[in-house]
């Protein structure tokens, strides 16, 4: 089995949250190597998927102990790569299967994002023996490829198992933990067919302080800006098209949206959080077992829902200094979602519309209410 090697010429990713592709590198190939060499050498991991193509592209970057302690691990990957390589999809599923995972000893945390997720994420990577991998973004490319390729459905879980499988090569004392971003509760089904033993987190928020945090966070990278009471109907309705026509890869219910009706930015966001929500409560009905973590929770008592969390998944931590030091810092420190950088964007709050919120909750089946409880919610 062969691999193909390439020098890094330059890196090119403008956007900093955008899903990794292997166009984020201008590369030059620089000869073949023995495919095996991706599963001895612990700086090889999983970057992303070219599905024209055909292969998984891997980067060699920062040691397995490096990358669990960053904020987000597509990130890290992409600042620290020093070169890539590809092999094609049957040879990375091939090698995966030389991998076994203990899925007793497999943790999954699903979220809606900004809801104390990555917080999740960093208290595990203090636990002794964890492996942390907060956002591998393989696993977003797979819930657009499932609703994009919905007839390459059995390739598809194929690469989802050599997925975890790669990203759990190196073995894991205690526990390997897969912090997903916020579309990978999509994946939910999937992965408890594939892991039935694995142990799964749901982080989730009340939908008025979500839509305002995730807008507050993401609306640059949205395409508005503070001109955005300035733009034209014509303008409005560009930016709508193309925010709406990314969303639609990774959200059903937008895809499902009358193409002719309007949506706002809050009209996006509601269906958002009430699609999370929905595949949740799907979840809890059909039997997959996942604690529920509010973020009131999180504001309530840090402490103790940290405590709570960790001995659901069974990890018990040595020093509880080390958990308490953590919940006093930003999680998304140095990342570009920090709270310092969010608090330098936009005021969120003329962009937001209860009314329009209102109008999607009273639409849904059994949603109707923005405090909506989840089943087994963590209580304290």
């Amino acid at each position: 089995m062969i691999a193909t090697n390439f020098e890094i010429i330059k890196k090119q990713r403008a956007n900093p949250v955008n899903f990794v592709d292997i166009k984020d590198f201008e590369l030059r190939e620089n000869g073949q190597i023995d495919a095996v060499e991706i599963l001895t050498n612990e700086r090889i991991n999983l970057y992303a998927f070219d599905f024209k193509g055909g292969q998984a592209v891997f980067v060699e970057t920062a040691s397995p102990d490096e990358l669990s302690q960053a904020p987000f691990y597509y990130q890290a990957q992409y600042e620290n790569a020093v070169r890539v390589l590809t092999i094609p999809f049957e040879t990375m599923v091939q090698l995966a299967q030389t991998v076994t995972v203990d899925d007793n000893k497999l943790i999954f945390i699903h979220s809606m994002g900004r809801s104390g997720s990555t917080l999740a994420s960093q208290l595990f990577a203090k636990i002794s023996g964890v492996i942390n991998m907060s956002e591998p973004d393989t696993l977003t490319l797979l819930v657009i490829a499932r609703f994009m390729r919905p007839e390459q459905k059995d390739m598809l879980k194929m690469l989802l198992d050599a997925s975890i499988r790669m990203l759990c090569k190196t073995p894991a004392q205690t526990a390997w933990v897969i912090k997903g971003r916020s579309w990978v509760i999509e994946l939910g089904d999937w992965l408890n067919e594939l892991y039935p033993h694995a142990k799964n987190l749901y982080l989730y928020r009340e939908a008025e302080s979500w839509i305002k945090s995730y807008l507050g966070t993401f609306m640059s990278y949205l395409g508005a800006s503070m001109d955005e009471i300035e733009r034209t109907p014509e303008e409005h309705r560009q930016l709508e098209i193309e925010t709406r026509g990314w969303m639609k890869l990774l959200t059903p219910s937008i895809a499902r949206y009358d193409a002719d009706q309007h949506l706002s930015l809050t009209g996006l966001t509601s269906l958002m959080w009430l699609d999370s929500m929905t595949r949740y409560t799907e979840f809890n009905q059909a039997g997959i077992a996942m604690l529920a973590i509010p973020y009131s929770s999180w504001k309530l008592d840090p402490r103790q829902t940290a405590l709570s969390m960790l001995e659901y998944c069974g990890c018990h931590p040595d020093d509880l200094t080390t958990i308490e030091e953590t919940l006093a810092k930003d999680s998304q420190a140095g990342s570009a979602i920090s709270q310092d950088s969010v608090k330098k964007k936009i005021p969120t709050t003329q962009f937001f519309d209860p009314a329009e919120l209102n109008r999607h909750l009273q639409n849904h089946p059994y949603i109707h209410t923005a405090d909506f409880e989840v089943p087994n919610t963590l209580k304290l």
